[in-house]
């Protein structure tokens, strides 16, 4: 299998190498990032190589992941976006995480438009899910934004989240 690319306007979506965690970590481990992630702590270094290696079997098995951003200006790892199987609800879930330095300029509305894009057209997926904890009004908006609709609050990993959705008929990317 060739590496998938994705591409937006200012964003490479590529697949990760194990190396990756390292330039992946000072998102990670920072704490206004991670505020709404989980738990709310910082990962240490051994979840955030899980997570890098999770992606790359995902994307082996599966032909999609959480993909890591390059920005194309300066080739720089700004955070990740893509598609991945919910592990305790149904459904695949498109996700996001941008470096601090990196929020407010539409960069998340991009990607996930993106990988959205290639999970209806390329995947053949007929619904995609978010999740977000009601308090992350920014990833709320996001969603809003892809057009995805309010489905309830449903727990995720023992934490109550917004769960919101969007089917293949809907879709506007």
């Amino acid at each position: 299998m060739s590496a998938q690319r994705l591409e937006s306007k200012r964003l490479l979506l590529l697949p990760w190498e194990s190396a990756d965690w390292a330039t992946f970590k000072p998102i990670a481990i920072d704490p206004v990032v991670m505020r709404y992630i989980g738990d709310g702590k910082p990962w240490p270094e051994e979840k955030i190589r899980e997570f890098v290696e999770r992606q790359r079997r995902h994307y082996q098995e599966l032909d999609y992941c959480l993909w890591k951003l390059i920005l194309k200006r300066d080739g720089r790892l700004v955070g990740f976006c893509g598609l991945q199987p919910l592990d305790d609800l149904p459904g695949v879930e498109v996700g996001w995480w941008l470096a601090q330095d990196q929020w407010g300029q539409g960069l998340a509305t991009e990607a996930a438009s993106v990988a959205v894009g290639d999970g209806f057209d390329r995947i053949g997926l007929p619904r995609i899910v978010a999740v977000a904890l009601k308090e992350n009004r920014a990833s709320i908006h996001v969603m809003e934004k892809l057009g995805m609709r309010y489905e309830g609050v449903a727990i995720h990993h023992g934490f109550p989240v917004a769960l919101y959705s969007l089917k293949k008929e809907f879709c506007s990317t």
